[in-house]
């Protein structure tokens, strides 16, 4: 039987909406989840009750931390000191922060803002609105600008591109965007076949040492190498040859070496992963695991030899299993990646 593969994922991200809704509505009428036995290689870190299913990190010039969440438009921010504070509340424009990027070329925090939740009248009707990227100038914390993705598209990920725009994937349309600046609008950078072997097309992004692009395939585990072109010419797209397939990679991160980061949301096993392929040696990769155990890791950040993660803990509305218990603490893993157990991966 044919299925329609805009259909089945625009409704499964109306499902993960209404399930979310329905998880929040419900949490005092569910056993809380046990605590987890955290690996020795990392540390947790309680996030305040501001934010709930934490997505989106990013770090500003002073080590202060940023995080987003899948169901509010409120960021909070962590300082150095551990002290934690809303420095930006949810608006009509910005209700989610799934994913976050802080240039400090031009002092804007980018945010992606899908509407998972939606607006619900008195009638009991859900109406989503349009997902979309918010720039907010982090000095004022004023929101300069948002834009529509465009054609209805589901904007994911946000990567830098080092001279004050960004790209972002679109898990739903199979494309990857650019948006040169703040006063610019969205390009399509590149639609492929290779994007479509999912349910689920491009999630995560990363930006290699050469300005190649990797992206994530997030449902069919692979990823793919996209070389832009110096002369206007079509970018060069191939997918990458691994020794396996990643489970639901999401976040990813270009060390200097060029060695890739990648966090393994891992939706049916539960077992959330930070792994690691040197992309210098030669295909198929091998992709070694540095950290296991992790409850929905969904996006990290690099800030000096520190990787900072974001652990949602949103498995139970990602399988939709009613027996699975509700959390009531939301956490960062805290890694320091320039260990004798990572030794080697970090470069200064």
């Amino acid at each position: 039987m044919k299925v329609n593969r805009m259909v089945t994922v625009k409704n499964a991200l109306i499902l993960v909406g209404i399930l979310v809704t329905s998880s929040l509505l419900m949490i005092t009428n569910v056993a809380v989840s046990k605590p987890v036995t955290v690996s020795p290689k990392s540390e947790r870190i309680t996030l305040s009750q501001g934010i709930r299913y934490p997505n989106g990190i990013t770090h500003d010039k002073n080590g202060a931390l940023y995080i987003g969440s899948v169901v509010s438009g409120n960021i909070l921010k962590k300082m150095e000191n551990g002290k934690q504070e809303i420095i930006f509340k949810e608006t009509d424009d910005v209700f989610a922060g799934t994913s976050l990027r802080y240039d400090p070329l031009t002092d804007i925090l980018w945010v992606a803002s899908p509407d998972f939740l939606g607006v619900t009248d008195e009638e009991g009707n859900v109406t989503r609105r349009p997902h979309r990227i918010a720039a907010i100038d982090l000095s004022s914390r004023q929101l300069i600008k948002i834009w529509l993705i465009p054609d209805g598209g589901f904007g994911n990920d946000i990567a830098l591109d080092a001279t004050g725009g960004i790209y972002v994937t679109d898990s739903i349309k199979d494309r990857v965007y650019h948006l040169s600046s703040k006063s610019s609008e969205f390009r399509v950078l590149l639609e492929s076949k290779l994007f479509t072997p999912g349910r689920l097309g491009p999630a995560g992004i990363a930006v290699l040492p050469n300005d190649d692009l990797i992206i994530g395939l997030y449902s069919d585990g692979g990823l793919v190498q996209v070389t832009q072109s110096k002369n206007g010419s079509s970018p060069e797209i191939h997918r990458l040859k691994l020794k396996r397939p990643l489970e639901n990679p999401d976040g990813l991160h270009s060390l200097p070496d060029g060695r890739l980061l990648v966090l393994e949301g891992a939706s049916k096993s539960g077992d959330g992963r930070l792994s690691l392929i040197d992309l210098n040696t030669q295909p198929p990769y091998s992709v070694k695991t540095l950290v296991n155990d992790i409850e929905s890791p969904l996006n990290l950040t690099l800030k000096g030899n520190k990787l900072f993660i974001t652990e949602s803990r949103l498995r139970h509305i990602l399988l939709n299993d009613a027996k699975m218990a509700v959390p009531q603490e939301f956490f960062l893993r805290k890694i320091d990646i320039n260990s004798k157990v990572y030794e080697g991966i970090y470069v200064e």
